[in-house]
């Protein structure tokens, strides 16, 4: 790895590879069962987002940033072209990779995402950052807060073993970068440029999300003649955790189509 490369997981071989690409409040760690699940008939990779845990921040945090720095990871991996998986703010950053660099990308399997966030009105975004900057005040670090904020993302029967995945795959997260981060999320837009995705597009969303709600993706999906969406039922945000198998086989079903 050199200088600046993010990091990341990587399982199996062979076959057309998956790059996953994780939410706001994880790290590579959160793709562990999909790891496991997709390394049978491919090379599966997750990142750590640049600037979480143990990637290099970029030099400016910007969508082009991010979407360069995943470039120069599939690079190093001798990746020429892969499905892109990218859940929540992976899903924003997945998309930005497809209009860089169109010929990199095969398909794209977004998760309780968007093509644009919130709302355009400047005080709307304004509001809606200070009330997460006063959300983690109490919080000396990232990884304290996170059980919380999980719990409002995960289905409350989710396996206490998965539960535990999460607030792990949160830890490493330093409280500045996710507040960074967030600053970015709200900048995000690329609905204008939606419908001109040519690779096929897999839009999932749990039924009971309120962060990236269905009838939002479902909208998205009438909005591109190469997409169809998918709503896992009793789901919240973090589909890939709460029923793995579920979130696994719907994604499998669409990779080899």
């Amino acid at each position: 790895m050199s200088a600046g490369m993010p990091v990341w997981l990587a399982a199996g071989r062979g076959g057309t590879p998956l790059v996953m690409l994780h939410g706001m409040g994880s790290t590579a760690s959160i793709w562990l069962p999909q790891l496991e699940y997709f390394a049978r008939e491919r090379l599966a990779v997750a990142w750590t987002m640049p600037g979480y845990g143990w990637s290099p921040a970029p030099s400016e945090l910007t969508w082009p940033a991010l979407a360069k720095s995943l470039h120069d990871m599939l690079d190093a991996l001798d990746i020429e072209q892969a499905h892109v998986l990218g859940h929540s703010i992976g899903g924003m950053i997945a998309q930005e990779f497809y209009h860089q660099y169109p010929d990199r990308v095969k398909s794209l399997v977004l998760s309780a995402t968007s093509a644009a966030f919130g709302s355009r009105d400047p005080a709307w975004k304004e509001n809606f950052l200070n009330q997460r900057i006063d959300a983690m005040r109490p919080y000396a670090d990232f990884a304290e807060a996170a059980p919380e904020l999980l719990a409002g993302f995960i289905k409350p029967d989710t396996s206490p073993r998965l539960r535990a995945l999460a607030s792990l795959s949160a830890s490493p997260i330093q409280k500045e970068a996710y507040l960074n981060a967030m600053r970015l999320l709200v900048t995000f837009d690329r609905s204008e440029e939606f419908s001109s995705i040519s690779v096929p597009i897999l839009l999932l969303a749990g039924e009971h999300d309120t962060q990236a709600p269905p009838k939002g993706m479902q909208r998205l999906a009438q909005a591109n003649a190469n997409a169809r969406f998918e709503q896992l039922p009793g789901l919240r945000h973090m589909a890939n955790i709460e029923a793995p198998h579920l979130f696994n086989q719907t994604v499998e079903t669409f990779l080899t189509a």
